[in-house]
């Protein structure tokens, strides 16, 4: 297939991911979440509404949207007024290869402030969609005769229980936190559920159709777009696809041959009604999943860190190829920087070579590691991120960890009346 599995893709590292810890007894889920069962972890403190409160502004400089946009929120507002919608839809991302770090929980505090304010402000109610990628690596090897490297996603060597429990465990504590505080409904759904649906496989075999236009689009360095398919007997997969084979290729779907490590050529289907397990490239999952966003009741708007700015122009670009949908609306959230300028990143972190600041605190790193209640936390980060929306110009920018940490210092100096009685804003870490 050429293009969309081509042999001269790049090899990445291999890494070794620890399996996960046990996750505490479940208890029952509310009506709007999750989508994909969850096993919850111990209780959390409450967070109470949060006062109005005057926070340390950070000094920003002046953004190239001044005059122009009163509050981040109002980037939808032009699709907002065209479709008039009766509901939004804001779509974020939950990593599971490990504990997150404080500008993932940034980014997703982001999300339900901002399907506040697009309450508030335009009385359109509004819930939170978060994707979690049980497609993420869980363990790689490579043949030792050609060098193509093969992997083992978390799905398939976990399970969805155990998947379920990894999400529960990092992120189901603090969305329900923030959900409480911003009255903001939210929802958690798997890439492997996802995919599964028919609207996943139709509009995967839409992009397929149109590969020789989307492949340079979506990789336009060399225009490799691979598609890869676990082994049905082990679940491993190649991951860049290199001897994978599209046989045929209609609107009703695609059928592939795939060669395992272990037990040789098997073929695949990815049509409607199928349920092989499609493995795409990180560019190519966000055109098919935002397609099918685009394609529910509720108006879709994609919330992502500012770093993925170049990608979403490439995504962007190929949604011109279809004629049928234009590109949703995107807010783009602060990032969090090391001291060299270089986001916070799970892999120079684990690699050792993020290079922080002194002030940088253990809970930046593995916000796992915060010293208090997650109440605390979760109201830490509610009114950290409230203050960067208080003005665009704080948005759109970033945030070293010293400069968070300085924040966070002064907005519990500022706002500890404002808390319930016997809580801190700053979780009790040391100075």
């Amino acid at each position: 297939m050429p293009g969309f599995n081509s042999p001269d893709a790049p090899t990445p590292l291999t890494s070794s991911i620890s399996p996960p810890r046990p996750a505490s007894p479940p208890r029952p889920a509310s009506p709007l979440r999750p989508i994909s069962p969850v096993s919850p972890v111990s209780p959390v403190s409450p967070v109470s509404p949060v006062s109005p409160v005057s926070p340390v502004s950070p000094v920003s400089p002046v953004s190239v949207t001044a005059g122009a946009v009163e509050h981040s929120i109002d980037f939808i507002g032009p699709q907002l007024r065209a479709r008039t919608p009766e509901r939004l839809a804001l779509y974020a991302g939950v990593q599971i290869n490990g504990a997150p770090h404080l500008g993932t929980n940034v980014m997703q505090t982001a999300a339900f402030l901002l399907a506040r304010a697009a309450r508030e402000r335009f009385g359109t109610p509004a819930v939170v969609r978060f994707g979690a990628l049980d497609n993420t690596a869980y363990e790689t090897r490579r043949c030792p005769a050609t060098g193509t490297l093969y992997e083992l996603s978390y799905h398939h060597a976990l399970g969805p229980d155990r998947v379920a429990e990894l999400v529960e465990r990092f992120y189901g504590g603090l969305f329900d936190a923030l959900s409480a505080a911003t009255g903001v409904p939210y929802e958690v759904e798997t890439y492997t559920r996802q995919q599964r649906s028919r609207t996943f496989r139709e509009e995967l075999a839409a992009s397929l159709i149109r590969r020789e236009q989307l492949r340079w689009v979506l990789a336009p360095s060399h225009g490799r777009v691979p598609v890869s398919f676990p082994c049905p007997r082990c679940g491993w997969l190649q991951k860049y696809g290199e001897h994978t084979e599209l046989l045929s290729l209609d609107s009703d779907g695609a059928r592939f041959a795939a060669v395992c490590l272990d037990h040789g050529r098997y073929v695949a289907e990815a049509g409607p009604g199928t349920d092989a397990w499609v493995g795409l490239t990180t560019l190519h999952r966000n055109l098919v999943k935002e397609r099918v966003a685009a394609r529910d009741a509720a108006m879709p708007v994609i919330v992502k860190g500012a770093d993925w700015a170049p990608g979403c122009r490439l995504v962007d670009e190929a949604f011109s190829y279809y004629p049928d949908a234009a590109a949703p609306p995107r807010v783009f959230t602060p990032v969090i920087l090391s001291e060299s300028g270089a986001k916070l990143s799970k892999t120079l972190i684990r690699e050792g070579a993020a290079q922080l600041s002194p002030g940088t605190r253990p809970w930046m790193l593995d916000t796992t590691a915060w010293p208090g209640p997650a109440g605390d936390y979760a109201h830490l980060l509610h009114e950290l991120v409230s203050g960067m929306l208080s003005e665009p110009r704080h948005f759109e920018r970033g945030y070293t960890t010293l400069e968070v940490a300085r924040l966070v210092r002064e907005y519990g100096s500022g706002t500890d009346r404002d808390r319930p009685p016997g809580t801190s804003l700053t979780g009790g870490v040391p100075e």
